[in-house]
């Protein structure tokens, strides 16, 4: 029974990519990367959707979870606003 807790602003299948941002310190960038990519996030969902038949096995059976992402911009927008307090607060202990 390994149950996590829940954030307050939860990020899905974007909670892992968060996590990485905040071990590698890494906000400014990723912030920039977020804002340059995020009118190429329907392509990139459809090319996601595309290559799931043949990804899928390798990233495994939530693979299509993870990409939902893709297609959500409020979801975006909730990470770069959680990047956005964590910078501000500092890196996680």
């Amino acid at each position: 029974m390994d149950e996590k807790p829940q954030a307050t602003d939860d990020l899905g299948p974007l909670e892992a990519v968060f996590r990485w941002i905040e071990r590698k310190q890494l906000h400014a960038p990723a912030v920039a990367v977020l804002e340059m990519h995020r009118p190429l996030m329907p392509v990139a969902w459809t090319l996601a959707m595309l290559a799931g038949p043949a990804l899928a096995p390798f990233v495994g059976p939530d693979y299509y979870e993870r990409i939902k992402a893709l297609r959500d911009p409020e979801m975006l927008d909730r990470l770069l606003k959680r990047l956005e307090a964590s910078r501000r607060q500092g890196p996680l202990k």
